[in-house]
């Protein structure tokens, strides 16, 4: 089974659009929008935005997609197993994901 794609935005004309819109249906991916007039409803990805922006967008000139699709996904494997976020306790994302699903597995029974 194929998991669920979610894309959480706000309720700005890009992710509101209809072409925008058609495409995450035809690619299976689920837009959740934030509520009206909550601009801490998205500041979590907001923030993660801005960071892929300062880290990997704004400081190379990328010519081909590929080779940036290949950044982009080194900079998430890094960001999730080598840096510590403060939020999370001071561990890695899959650190804390690790921790939230030993705590939530179902016990077995022998």
């Amino acid at each position: 089974m194929k998991e669920q794609l979610f894309l959480i935005s706000d309720n700005g004309c890009q992710p509101t659009s209809q072409r925008f819109m058609m495409n995450c249906a035809l690619l299976g991916i689920k837009q959740i929008f934030t509520t009206w007039s909550n601009p801490k409803g998205n500041s979590d990805t907001e923030r993660v935005m801005r960071t892929i922006k300062e880290d990997i967008v704004w400081p190379y000139d990328w010519d081909n997609p590929f080779d940036f699709e290949i950044a982009l996904n080194k900079w998430i494997a890094d960001y999730n197993t080598d840096f510590p976020n403060q939020t999370l306790n001071n561990m890695t994302p899959s650190q804390f994901y690790q921790s939230f699903a030993n705590i939530t597995k179902e016990p077995v029974l022998t």
